[in-house]
Order: structure tokens, then C-alpha cells, then sequence
């Protein structure tokens, strides 16, 4: 009977440390589990956010790419609308040298005929055709040359107009010496003396009494 009541005992004790060790060992099961399980989680978490970070940093670099092919295409465009502005201001200034070159030839070429020609109705259009012309320096030149010629046409008009003065002087003294002369034969000098026939002197009264003025 004791030993019967021992062994239940023994039993019972055995069971229950059977019991008490599975208890155990379920319960380091699921802490195993629960722990991989975290793990897991943490590694799909890990996971999913450097799959985020790579995508934002993907899509980041195919911005900055983008950017990149912008600003190329933007300088590019800036430096072929600065050649075309360039182009298009030297085809400009070749128009204009061109331009000014041709109005100083026209201009040459007018003071030339009035150089050749040296009349009055020459000057003002030299003179309206070298007012055109742009540079300076041509233009002063042009100008000079019109000068001498303007100079030289007023030296011909003034020696012109003394010499008409002194051929009317010479015809009114002629005009005198005849109407002297039929007076009488009296006639008056250059300085406006009368002179007797034979070229003497003669007096107011002898001037008076052939009814000339004296």
C-alpha cells in the first residue's frame, strides 16, 4: 500500500515537471515565435522604407537629370539666340558701312564736278551731298574742298563785278568825252577836268559860255 501510494506520488510529481516543463517550453515557443515574427516585421519595415529612400532617391536623381537637360537645352538656346543676335548685328553693320561707304563715293563725286566745273549752282548740292556723310573725318575733307572752290568763284564774281564797274566807268567817261566834245570841243578827264580842244586847261567861264556844267 505505501508503495503503491509512493509511485502514484512519483507519478504525479513527474507529471506535473512533465506539465511544468512543456508549459515552459510552449511559452519559449512563442516568445522564439513572437521574436521572429518582430524580426520579420522589423525586416519588412527595413524593407519597405530603403525601397521608399531608393525610390525617392531615384526619383530625386531623375529630377535633377531633368533639370540638368533643361538648363543644357536653356544654354544652348541662349547661346544660339546670342549667335543669331550677333549675325544679325554684323549683317547690320556691313549694311550700314556699305550704306556710308556708297553716300561718301556719291559725295566724292559731287565735289569732284563742282571741283571740275567751279560755278555757283554746284556748290549746294556738294554741299547737301557731303552733310550725309557719317564719317567725320571724310566729311571735314569734303567740306575743306567745297571751301577753296566756294572761295575761288567768290574771288572770280568780285574780280567779274570790278571789272564791270571799271568798263561802265570807262564807257561813262567815253560818253562824257563825246558829249564834251560836241559841245564845243571841250571834253573832261578821268578826274573830271575840262580841257580846251587842244588839251589845255580850261576856265569855268570859257565852260560857261559853251553851256556845260562844270
Amino acid at each position: 500500500m505505501k508503495k503503491w501510494l509512493f509511485l502514484t506520488a512519483l507519478t504525479a510529481l513527474l507529471l506535473g515537471a512533465c506539465s511544468t516543463e512543456n508549459e515552459v517550453s510552449q511559452e519559449n515557443t512563442d516568445k522564439q515565435i513572437g521574436f521572429v515574427q518582430k524580426e520579420d516585421k522589423n525586416s519588412l519595415e527595413k524593407a519597405e522604407k530603403e525601397k521608399l529612400e531608393k525610390e525617392k532617391k531615384e526619383k530625386e536623381e531623375q529630377e535633377k537629370e531633368k533639370k540638368t537637360e533643361e538648363e543644357r537645352k536653356l544654354r544652348e538656346e541662349e547661346e544660339r539666340k546670342k549667335q543669331e543676335e550677333e549675325r544679325k548685328a554684323r549683317e547690320e553693320q556691313e549694311r550700314r558701312d556699305a550704306e556710308a561707304k556708297q553716300i561718301a563715293e556719291q559725295a566724292e563725286a559731287t565735289v569732284q564736278q563742282l571741283e571740275n566745273n567751279q560755278v555757283q549752282d554746284y556748290v549746294a548740292p556738294a554741299q547737301a551731298a557731303v552733310e550725309r556723310v557719317a564719317d567725320e573725318n571724310i566729311k571735314s575733307k569734303l567740306v575743306y574742298r567745297i571751301g577753296l572752290v566756294q572761295n575761288a568763284i567768290n574771288i572770280r564774281a568780285q574780280q567779274a563785278a570790278e571789272a564791270e564797274q571799271a568798263r561802265q566807268v570807262a564807257e561813262s567817261q567815253i560818253v562824257e568825252q563825246q558829249e564834251s566834245v560836241a559841245a564845243g570841243g571841250y571834253f573832261k578827264d578821268y578826274r573830271g577836268r575840262w580841257h580846251r580842244p587842244n588839251g589845255q586847261y580850261a576856265s569855268k567861264k570859257e565852260i560857261a559860255n559853251a553851256g556845260l556844267a562844270w
